[in-house]
């Protein structure tokens, strides 16, 4: 018998629900992936071999990429569609590891360690909800998405002193990290993905200029990591706003406020060293 078009075009639909539904989800591999960076990173900071760093940053890539493709809504087809989602989680992993293996030491890396994996994983579902702005969650998983990425970007920002790198290298590993972060905050706010790397690149020069400016300046470690940090999120949150028209005077002056607060406190450091 036949089948009518008018039963043929019911029926497709729900067969497209059906096959989306059974797309297989691995968000259930987050905790899996944290207890892969947790051994990973405590072997690197236990060890202090590069390579192994090195395995675990590009393991954590691959995980996530994975897990956020797999989203019911996700329309990934490349790694250049991915990329946006992968920034914080491969940075971070770079940024805990060093900072970890250079400021922690004895029984405190335990705690360090956990801590790290929890954040990781915190990040991981983060990004898998951001995906989908209408989902319940979303503004929470921004919100862990944002801390994360200043976290990262001061782990970065003090490493550069702690390994006393070079003045032309650190100026271009401040600016690219800041700019490969600042695309995580700008993701939600600007929709055209090349505006949005314009506005990013502008933040990495910045902060580049910042860390050549502060080798003239008697600002070292924890306190030039926080004076770095406070132009990151800043210039970030600014921009930020405006492109999402929320910037008005009570966000200025909210902005103006932590500015005030962490020179204060970079400052009041560095009298008191």
């Amino acid at each position: 018998m036949a089948t009518s078009p008018t039963l043929e075009r019911s029926v497709s639909p729900l067969q497209g629900s059906a096959s989306q539904a059974r797309k297989p989800s691995r968000l259930g591999r987050i905790p899996l992936l944290c207890i892969v960076f947790g051994v990973g990173l405590a072997t690197f900071v236990g060890t202090d071999r590069a390579w192994i760093l090195l395995v675990l940053t590009a393991a954590m890539g691959l995980g996530a990429d994975g897990i956020l493709r797999s989203h019911p809504r996700a329309d990934f087809h490349t790694i250049a569609d991915t990329a946006p989602y992968l920034f914080v989680p491969v940075l971070f992993t770079m940024s805990a590891g060093l900072f970890l293996e250079d400021v922690i030491l004895g029984y405190w890396q335990i705690p360090a360690v956990a801590g790290a994996s929890v954040l990781m994983g915190a990040a991981l579902y983060a990004e898998h909800v951001s995906i989908e702005p209408e989902h319940p969650t979303f503004p929470l998983a921004r919100f862990i998405l944002n801390v994360v990425t200043y976290l990262t970007a001061f782990g970065f920002y003090a490493v550069v002193y702690g390994f006393d790198v070079d003045l032309v290298p650190a100026a271009f590993t401040v600016g690219m990290v800041s700019m490969l972060l600042s695309i995580e905050v700008f993701r939600e706010a600007e929709a055209d993905p090349i505006r949005a790397l314009v506005f990013a690149a502008v933040i990495g020069v910045i902060l580049g200029e910042a860390r050549w400016v502060l080798y003239f300046i008697p600002l070292e470690g924890f306190l030039a990591g926080v004076f770095l940090l406070l132009i990151f999120y800043l210039t970030t949150g600014v921009i930020s706003h405006y492109l999402t028209e929320h910037l008005d005077r009570t966000v200025l002056m909210e902005f103006a406020l932590v500015t005030a607060v962490g020179l204060a406190i970079v400052v009041g450091g560095r009298v008191l060293a």
